[in-house]
């Protein structure tokens, strides 16, 4: 009998990626990263309520089998199959399944079972056969299945009214802890995936400068710190020497994101696959930044009555067009004779520009990324990202 969590988590759950990197840091403050965890290690922490009628069930069950392997459902990717009689032979392949693999058929705590799904996919089969006896060379056909293997799906042995079905994932236990309040029992777990999941698209459109993800931040406030790496000598007299490290100063910051329904957290987990924790760099790009209350002309945008020298030190800058965005490097800045500010950029623009923000390139400043599931379709990450000098590669 297999070692099942059928019940929903309570609100404020938490998923955790957790990838690992090594970083060599120059003196100038550039740096050489290394993967090296290709996959991350993926952890829940959840309570969820045991009912009477089950309580003692996941008592003796954690009690005698805490270190075997257990299995808790995606509760994410749940699929509403509605009224299902027992003795149904479900047929329709919902999660790609393949033969033994096991998913969870829910109605609510009192009311649920685990499924075997029994026969393969519905697929056409390949077979190798030979053209020609002489030659014996070969050639591939595909052939069609027998109705035998057309049966495929999962048997239910219950009635239900209103039915999810939902795929079950392989997982550790790490901790458990459990309290009880009159009759019902609250439990608290931390779940190790045992094979982490894959959240990767080839067919996602990204926006990219200069071969590097775009990151347009529109979840609202800007917090920003900045740092220098600085040695500081002390003598005995109590005269001090600072010396500078970093050529340049770093600006961190977190960014917030606020995940709304099924398809964003998706997307949300796909992205910070592609980053893989502190390995890849990225241009944070924010949205409510507006450095222009000018003109352009050409390759050159006027600032108006700010000198140059109280320009943050941007070198990279996105210019929102009507109805697209162009990224452009700064090559030169410099003042005309109205005392204006020019910055060069390198790159011509012929159509009315509404918006320009600057590109921060940075990366994760820590391997670990946190999800916080507010409802089963609501969620928030808050992820610190520190500034990099990898413009040293374009």
């Amino acid at each position: 009998m297999l070692n099942v969590i059928a019940e929903q988590p309570l609100v404020g759950s938490t998923e955790t990626f957790e990838w690992l990197t090594d970083i060599i840091e120059s003196r100038d403050g550039r740096e050489h990263r290394i993967m090296l965890r290709s996959l991350p290690r993926v952890t829940l922490n959840y309570s969820f309520i045991a009912h009477p009628h089950n309580r003692n069930r996941y008592v003796n069950l954690l009690h005698n089998n805490l270190t075997d392997i257990w299995f808790i459902p995606d509760w994410l990717k749940a699929v509403y199959i509605g009224r299902i009689n027992k003795n149904t032979f479900l047929i329709r392949n919902y999660f790609n399944n393949h033969i033994g693999d096991n998913l969870l058929i829910y109605q609510d705590s009192s009311k649920n079972e685990v499924a075997t799904w029994l026969k393969s996919s519905e697929i056409e089969s390949l077979e190798f056969v030979f053209d020609n006896e002489e030659h014996k060379e070969l050639e591939f056909i595909f052939k069609e299945p027998a109705d035998d293997e057309r049966k495929q799906g999962l048997y239910l042995v219950n009635n239900y009214l209103e039915a999810y079905l939902l795929p079950l994932q392989e997982c550790f236990l790490k901790n458990v802890s459990y309290k009880t309040s009159g009759f019902d029992t609250q439990f608290e777990v931390i779940i190790e995936l045992i094979e982490p999941p894959l959240y990767r698209s080839e067919s996602i459109e990204t926006q990219s400068y200069l071969g590097i993800e775009v990151l347009h931040n529109n979840y609202g406030i800007n917090e920003s710190s900045l740092s220098k790496n600085i040695d500081t000598v002390d003598y005995e007299i109590g005269k001090i020497t600072r010396m500078a490290r970093w050529e340049r100063t770093k600006s961190s910051r977190p960014v917030k994101f606020y995940l709304d329904g099924f398809d964003e957290i998706t997307k949300f987990k796909e992205f910070i696959y592609r980053i893989g924790g502190r390995l890849n760099p990225f241009w944070l790009c924010d949205g409510d930044v507006n450095i222009y209350d000018g003109k352009i002309r050409n390759n050159q945008i006027t600032i108006k009555s700010v000198h140059h020298g109280d320009l943050p030190s941007f070198n990279y800058l996105a210019l929102f067009l009507n109805s697209s965005v162009v990224y452009v490097k700064v090559i030169n800045v410099k003042q005309d004779v109205h005392g204006n500010t020019l910055l060069i950029i390198d790159k011509t623009i012929n159509q009315p520009v509404k918006k320009i923000s600057h590109l921060m390139l940075c990366r994760f400043d820590s391997d670990s990324v946190q999800i916080k599931y507010n409802t089963n379709q609501q969620a928030e990450s808050n992820i610190q990202v520190v500034e990099v000098f990898d413009d040293q590669y374009f």
